[in-house]
């Protein structure tokens, strides 16, 4: 004890230097002399009441002397205000591809372990780290514990386990400075961590795997790095503990500094189950070699053996440092320091570009690999073409181009090294395996992605799949990219069948270019020269330039006079060079070396089989290998010898021997000949190779069963055909392709009766397989059906139209049950998009046979097959667009329940008018249209609602209303999803690009949204006065932009709490002077471009002008071509920019649509008188409505019309989707959503793209589409007679009709119209049905006897009773008439009102009865006419019809609800019922003898609803208090229910399911074991909220429902049989 006071009163004259971590710390050497006395003494630490307490144990030490250590701490130097937990030390500007965790060891903290003599400037993670390449990309944290063992006081109970524990909650909760979420665990992880800290972490890893709350965080850690971590344990824990123990000043031992020490079971615990998980990890271990002062004395800390693990993934190196210097550097140079850098490095390229296994649990790698198959479609496997060529390459070949110079030039990593690499080389030189080895080399050193084109594959050829291949290859390797594609796939619609224009722009420009890598990525594309366009593909790689990523591209194709031209014009903007693989000799001579080997001859005869051969090959690869095929099959010298010296030197010549030795093998077995000439056609004009079990199922009937296919082809076909990998036949070469397609031989195969030979083929498979039901098309054996079901379009697109042939069979198969059979194995396929394919080559095939007929003969012309396959073309689309959804889950309503529902003129309808019995299983009547229309929906907001914009998302569209609400619906149901109010006028509104955001930009307020849950996330003020003309999200959604009326650019920044508007640029918009005159110029329309770095504004008094944002400059002003009324310019009306390029697209006053490309200012115009403009997402097409009310579609490229569409009423607003396949229009009240054909066919991207597209835009004369729609006044209420004959409809227009529902031929007749023009709200019959009362939106109540005559139109309806009401807020919510026309029901908002007599001729008509009785619905009393019944939640109360008097109230016994939601109040008693539940309808059955009644909760996500039945007999109890009890319907039934219709006899329930289909059950069945029956479903087109409020079910079963203006009746022969 003596000698420790001795020590300290020694210390206490020492200037301290740096702590010590570790047991170092606990004793220190002699120190240069104390301070002067005006410096305080850094030994001493400042307590709250002004004393200062003396740093115990010397626990400070010198370091060895350097410039540094003369260093002032002017910073950070007490270290106590380290921030403990989590924290973010460096945030890259980009989003990061990994995270560092710095874990600092016993005695350090958060920021001073890692810092050189405590400067923060020294701070390597902090400062250093994020300038290094390949690092600054990552984001980098630091985890501080209090781990401070010098503490006085008692020791907390706090070990290893602890602060691991305390390291995985802050990993899992931690938060940045603005409380946004880490997210670790999205993204790989890597821990620095030293001495302690490597324990800490290993703990932590050990806990978490095995706990459900941080399993999928931990599973992203995928390296540690470990700094003198004692693993073992180290002697000096003991010392430290009993020298604490033994502390004057109150220390106390530590439990984590025994955990500490040699042998402690913590330690061996630890490493006992750390060893069995470690493999999962990259480990490096960094050991010290320099002892640490510990008292006067130097000793080893940690040693070698305890700070290595032995493990074999292990790597371990030793460091030029100290315990206390392995972790902090004296600058960038040191040793130790690149060392540690070097490591890191590596680590995170891999760990971030090793695949996805190792980055994602197996669930979460399948939930992104799903998130992508939806994004981009199924992507081909482009592993097997790798692996084709890559088992062709001979060892010792192809190495020579590592050390060509060009090569390597391109493939090094530095800054000024060519990005673009073009390797060209005549056909048949060994390309292909040339790329395969190539790729084969970068996948072992770096990150490489791939592909290949291949000739004989059709979706190979396809740029789109190339781009979507190279997609998925990066999101495997990258998982920042995957991250945002998994973002993409959540919010935006499927680009499966998107162009390659948009794939590069929204992904590659607009996601990938973005990133930092910490590694060059290389991408190697093979056969470019066989792409369907190989121009655009090498000049869309100019992007490559702009890109963050370090990118490397090698493209190899053939060299042709186009690929020359535009690889000079790339190599302008991106560094690019080119190397002609012309000397390949070398690589022949080993090919030939390896084979001829095994020959039986003398050396000297196989050198000079060697040298003739090479020499002979001049260079061709393929020429060598089909040669050796005979030369090895040679028996005597003499048959070598013939054999090379027959042996041609050219292809041409050798494919010419090839075919005389098939022919001459064949000539005595014609049938061999046929088969060889069959095989050659599949393998040249199949759209995609065939599998070996597909050929042989294709070949049946007309060949018998192929025992050996693979040696059948050889000896039919020899070596033309080869099978590949994967068991598909393929030409051996696109050369001999090429040969057998134009040679003369019997073998020649001519494609255009090829392609109707594969044709005919696939519909007569189609007809005799798939036409029978139950056929399980994803089993093997049908192989080939798949593929006639997919690719008989495509065969048929490349027939000749010279011929009838090819029309007559199709028309034969489109006249038939085989169609709708096809169509169902569509659906069971998931491959509906092939009726678009279809379609589009139909119509096109139609269009040149048309133009063939005007040449020929009108006599042979085969006009009615014509119009059969153009009228079977135009349903496929409206069948997709219109019923798609439903064939996906139910094929096989395409025989019975989807035709009623289609026009009478629609070839689908007019086959199953005649194919099916009589009377039909469906049918639908009252509908008067004849031929498809375009329209996929039209949607009410109510008569009083004015519409003002709409804008669309991927799954959503939003519709904006006068009073500043806006509807978002669901685009693929047309659903109302959930209603925003602003509460001010809305003038701007946008979607993110995400689709999870909306902005609304009113009045005095902005407001973001979340799309998803409708909460309102922020609140901006707007400035005084200001309006914004538009409003965007910047692109990574952080940021709001706004152009505004007071000429000023406004940015709203959404990371911040509280975002306020700043102005960007005050100089911005301010020009004054025009071309001609200085004016005032206040904008009044302003656009921006898709990355807000441009804005175009329009000027009442000036031409429209272009500005830069950043820098802020006016770029150029819009002069028209020609001067228009002495103006070189026009007011512009609106503008839009395009999306894919810099133009823009406008209207000038007066209608002139516009086109103007303001970089070199160039411009079109366009006659078009429009008055409102939108363009496609997509950029092909744009949209104008004229004053008329008419949409007219351009094509954006060629500027020509190709779609019209007529419609009355005038347009508010008009957008696309974001797919481009779909027009939204406002008008009036409604929302209207057309998909026109010309859009649809135009979104798919067709297989054999170049040749139908380009055949497409040839066809530029065609006539333009025109369709029209017939705008009828919409029903707004019915009168149904349940048992009668005739309905009552009454119309916005104030008429009244009525229409024979048991006749399907009847048209409604009009019996009554109103003074003014608005609508008739309610109707009602008395129940002989011989006087019909009505309710008017003016208050206007009348009832009127209704005589019919059998001339309808000396029908008369005279009025009995009329009564003119003022309309209470709410409206006039029910009418009843009573059984004998005598009394009336009004119900007005919470007041009812009943008049009697009122037949009498002197009935006055204010001698109503009042009652206030809100909440209430009525109907009479099923079984007394005298009574009225009044429904509200919890009570039914029975009143007179005479003077309103109550008769009894009786209780609902059991609430209507079984169960209360989590998202809704929960109910305990009935009285509180009221405020959450009303009653949504009620229907008696036919006898009366029971109620049905639909109760509606309102609940924070919509509705929910409760159906109940009620026996009348119940409600005859006359004491007050008395209750009633309904009966509910099982919850399996009821969760299935969306819109209660009635009682049928044999009391089945009757009604429409979540997915609106007829249905009934059998009430106080077993739900179990008696299903649900299901009739027939309800046309999405049909789903309108307005229509289903008036729908209604007749006792007989039939359904009506309006639709535009018609009732259609609906019968089912089923239900009828009840």
């Amino acid at each position: 004890m003596f000698n420790i006071k001795k020590r300290l009163r020694k210390d206490k004259k020492k200037a301290p230097d740096d702590h010590l971590e570790g047991p170092s710390q606990a004793l220190s050497p002699p120190h240069p002399p104390s301070p002067p006395p005006s410096i305080p003494d850094p030994g001493i630490t400042p307590i709250p009441d002004g004393r200062r307490l003396r740093t115990p144990l010397g626990l400070l030490t010198s370091e060895p002397t350097s410039g540094l250590s003369q260093r002032p701490r002017s910073r950070s130097a007490d270290r106590r205000g380290d921030p403990l937990g989590l924290t973010i030390i460096h945030e890259p500007k980009s989003p990061p591809h990994c995270d560092l965790i710095f874990v600092h060891g016993l005695g350090g903290t958060s920021r001073a372990t890692w810092a050189k003599g405590r400067d923060p400037d020294y701070c390597w993670p902090q400062e250093w780290l994020p300038v290094e390449p390949g690092i600054g990309g990552a984001r980098i944290l630091s985890f501080g514990y209090n781990a401070n063992f010098a503490a006085a006081g008692p020791a907390p109970i706090t070990g290893i386990a602890d602060f691991a524990r305390d390291l995985l909650y802050a990993m899992k909760y931690a938060k940045g400075e603005d409380l946004e979420e880490l997210e670790l665990g999205q993204r790989p992880i890597v821990f620095v961590l030293h001495s302690m800290g490597g324990l800490v972490a290993k703990q932590a890893y050990i806990l978490g795997k095995d706990d459900p709350s941080y399993s999928d965080m931990i599973s992203s850690v995928r390296a540690m790095m470990f700094l003198a971590t004692p693993h073992r344990g180290s002697n000096l824990a003991e010392v430290l503990n009993r020298i604490l123990a033994a502390s004057i000043f109150n220390h106390s031992p530590k439990l984590y500094v025994a955990e500490l020490k040699n042998g402690s079971r913590t330690i061996e615990a630890l490493n006992d189950q750390f060893r069995h998980i470690a493999p999962r990890l990259k480990i490096l271990s960094f050991f010290e070699t320099l002892p640490t002062y510990v008292g006067p004395k130097k000793t080893m800390v940690v040693e070698k053996g305890s700070a290595t693990m032995g493990y074999p993934n292990e790597i371990s190196k030793s460091m030029n440092a100290d315990h206390h210097t392995v972790c902090k550097f004296d600058n960038k140079e040191n040793s130790d320091y690149i060392s540690v850098r070097n490591a890191l490095k590596t680590l995170i390229t891999d760990v971030c570009l090793k695949g996805v296994g190792s980055v994602k649990a197996p669930a979460q790698a399948q939930e992104w690999k799903e998130h992508l198959q939806h994004l981009l479609g199924a992507c081909e496997n482009h592993q097997d073409d790798f692996e084709f060529f890559r088992k062709r390459w001979t060892t010792g070949t192809c190495d020579w181009i590592l050390s060509h110079t060009i090569f390597k030039q391109w493939a090094t990593d530095q800054e000024e090294s060519p990005v673009m690499l073009w390797l060209h080389a005549l056909p048949g030189s060994g390309k292909s395996i040339l790329s395969s080895f190539v790729i084969n080399h970068l996948l072992e050193e770096s990150f490489c992605v791939y592909y290949f084109f291949r000739f004989g594959d059709q979706s190979k050829r396809s740029l789109s799949n190339c781009l979507k291949s190279t997609v998925y290859q990066i999101a495997e390797k990258v998982p920042n990219f995957r991250y945002a594609l998994t973002d993409m796939s959540s919010s935006s619609k499927t680009l499966e069948k998107a162009d390659p224009k948009i794939i590069w722009d929204k992904i590659f420009v607009g996601i990938l270019f973005k990133l930092m890598l910490p590694i060059t990525m290389y991408w190697i594309i093979d056969a470019v020269d066989e792409s369907d366009h190989p121009q655009l593909l090498v000049e869309m790689m100019q992007g490559v330039a702009k890109s963050t990523a370090s990118i490397k591209i090698l493209l190899v194709s053939r060299q042709n006079d186009d690929l020359i031209s535009t690889f000079d014009r790339l190599s302008i903007l991106v560094p690019s060079v080119f190397l002609p693989v012309e000397d390949t000799k070398r690589d022949i001579r080993t090919c030939v070396e390896k084979e001829v080997q095994y020959m039986r001859a003398s050396k000297k005869f196989k050198s000079m089989v060697i040298e003739r051969m090479v020499a002979a090959a001049h260079g061709n690869f393929l020429w060598a290998s089909l040669t050796l095929v005979e030369v090895m099959r040679c028996n005597t010298q003499e048959d070598l010898d013939e054999t090379l010296e027959a042996m041609p030197s050219g292809m041409d010549q050798l494919y010419r021997r090839m075919e005389s030795n098939i022919i001459s093998k064949t000539t005595d077995r014609p049938q061999d000949q046929r088969l060889g000439h069959t095989i050659l056609t599949w393998a040249t004009c199949s759209r995609r190779p065939l599998a070996l079990n597909e050929l042989t199922q294709a070949l049946q009937p007309e060949f018998s069963i192929v025992l050996d296919p693979q040696f059948t082809i050889g000896r039919v076909c020899g070596q033309f055909v080869t099978v590949d990998a994967s068991n598909r036949l393929v030409m051996v070469h696109q050369t001999a392709r090429d040969h057998i397609m134009t040679t003369d031989s019997v073998l020649a195969v001519d494609a255009t009766e090829g392609h109707k030979k594969l044709f005919t083929k696939c519909l007569s498979v189609i007809e005799g397989q798939v036409h029978r039901r139950g056929t399980n098309l994803q089993s093997d054996d049908q192989g080939f059906v798949r593929y006639a079901v997919t690719s008989w379009a495509y065969h048929f697109n490349l027939t000749s139209v010279d011929t009838d042939e090819p029309l007559l069979r199709l028309g034969s198969f489109l006249d038939g049950n085989t169609v709708l059979a096809w169509i169902v194995s569509l659906a069971q396929l998931n491959q509906l998009k092939v009726l678009v394919y279809s379609s589009k080559i139909m119509t096109l095939y139609v269009r040149r046979k048309r133009s063939q007929y005007g040449s020929t003969n009108p006599i042979l012309h085969r006009l009615q097959e014509l119009d059969l396959v153009e009228s079977w073309a135009t349903d496929f689309l409206k069948i997709l667009g219109k019923f798609g959804p439903t064939l996906l889950v139910n094929p096989s309503t395409i025989y019975q329940l989807i035709p009623p529902f289609c026009p009478r003129s629609s070839m689908i309808y007019q086959l199953f008018k005649r194919r099916s019995p009589y009377p039909p299983p469906l049918q639908v009547h009252g509908l008067t249209q004849d031929v498809w229309d375009d329209s996929l929906a039209k949607i009410s907001l109510g008569p009083k609602t004015q519409t003002v914009a709409v804008v669309c998302s991927a799954s959503q569209f939003a519709v904006v209303t006068g009073v500043g609400g806006i509807n978002l619906y669901d685009s693929t149901t047309f659903d109302l999803q959930r209603t925003l109010s602003h509460k001010e006028r809305v003038c701007a509104i946008s979607f993110s690009s995400c689709s999870n955001l909306l902005a609304t930009y009113g009045f005095r307020t902005t407001k973001v949204w979340s799309v998803g849950t409708g909460n309102l996330l922020h609140q901006v003020s707007n400035p005084l006065g200001s309006r914004a003309f538009t409003i965007t999200f910047t692109a990574d959604n952080t940021k709001l932009v706004i152009g505004s009326n007071d000429r000023l650019i406004r940015v709203a920044n959404l990371a911040n709490a509280n975002p306020t508007w700043s102005t960007l640029h005050e100089g911005l918009l301010k020009e004054d002077t025009t071309i001609d005159r200085p004016v005032h110029n206040m904008p009044w329309r302003m656009a921006f471009n898709s990355d807000a770095s441009c804005v175009a504004v329009a000027y009442r008094g000036s031409p429209l002008c272009l500005w830069s944002l950043a820098p802020p400059k006016l770029i150029r002003r819009c002069k028209r071509s020609q001067d228009y009324a002495g103006n070189a310019w026009t007011v512009v009306d609106q503008v839009i920019w395009h999306p894919q390029s810099e133009e823009l697209i406008g209207l000038y006053m007066g209608g002139h649509v516009f086109r103007w490309n303001p970089w070199e200012d160039t411009q079109q115009e366009l006659q078009a008188y429009g008055s409102i403009l939108a363009l496609s997402s997509n950029g092909k097409f744009f949209a104008i409505g004229d004053s008329n009310g008419t949409i007219k579609l351009y094509n954006f490229h060629h500027f020509v019309l190709i779609y019209q569409l007529s419609c009355e009423n005038l347009i508010n607003d008009i957008c696309f989707s974001p797919d481009s396949r779909r027009l939204y229009d406002l008008r009036g009240q409604f929302c209207n959503i057309w998909e026109p054909n010309a859009l649809v066919r135009a979104d798919e991207s067709v297989e054999h793209e170049s040749d139908v597209v380009s055949e497409a835009a040839s066809n530029r004369t065609a006539a333009v589409s025109e369709a029209v729609a017939q705008v009828r006044d919409q029903i707004t209420a019915i009168g149904v007679q349940f048992s009668g004959k005739h309905q009552a409809l009454g119309n916005e227009s104030g008429t009244v009709s009525l229409i024979d529902a048991t006749e399907g031929s009847q048209s409604p007749f009009q019996l009554c119209r109103s003074d003014v023009c608005l609508s008739i709200t309610h109707l009602d019959w008395s129940s002989d049905g011989n006087y019909l009362a009505s309710a008017e939106l003016t208050g206007k109540v009348a009832v009127r006897r209704v005589q019919l005559e059998t001339d309808r139109r000396d029908s008369t309806a005279t009025p009995i009773f009329e009564v003119k009401i003022p309309v209470s807020p709410e409206g006039i919510e029910q009418i009843l008439l009573d059984k004998e026309a005598d009394r009336l029901l009004v119900k007005n908002g919470p007041t009812v009102t009943v008049w009697s007599s009122i037949q009498e001729p002197d009935v006055d008509d204010n001698a109503g009865t009042t009652i206030l009785l809100p909440d209430t619905k009525w109907i009479q009393h099923p079984k007394d006419s005298e009574l009225l019944l009044a429904f509200r939640p919890g009570h039914v109360q029975t009143y007179r019809w005479d003077d309103l008097a109550e008769v009894s109230t009786l209780d609902i016994q059991k609430p209507l609800f079984r169960a209360v939601t989590h998202d809704s109040p929960k109910i305990d008693q009935l009285s509180l019922i009221d405020h959450v539940v009303r009653i949504g309808s009620i229907s008696a059955n036919a006898s009366g003898s029971h109620l049905l009644i639909d109760t509606v909760k309102a609940t924070t996500t919509g509705q929910e609803h409760s159906t109940s039945i009620l026996p009348t007999s119940a409600l005859n109890s006359p004491a007050r208090g008395s209750s009633v009890t309904p009966t509910l319907l099982p919850a399996t039934i009821q969760r299935l229910i969306e819109i209660p219709l009635g009682l049928l006899p044999k009391q089945r329930i009757i009604f429409l399911n979540k997915d609106h289909w007829m249905c009934s059950w059998r009430v106080g069945a077993n739900p179990a074991t008696e299903k649900v029956q299901k009739y027939y479903f309800l046309p999405k087109d049909w789903l309108n909220v307005e229509y289903l409020k008036l729908c209604a079910l007749l006792a007989d079963g039939r359904f009506l429902i309006p639709n535009n203006g018609e009732l259609a009746v609906i019968r089912s022969a089923t239900m009828s049989h009840w």
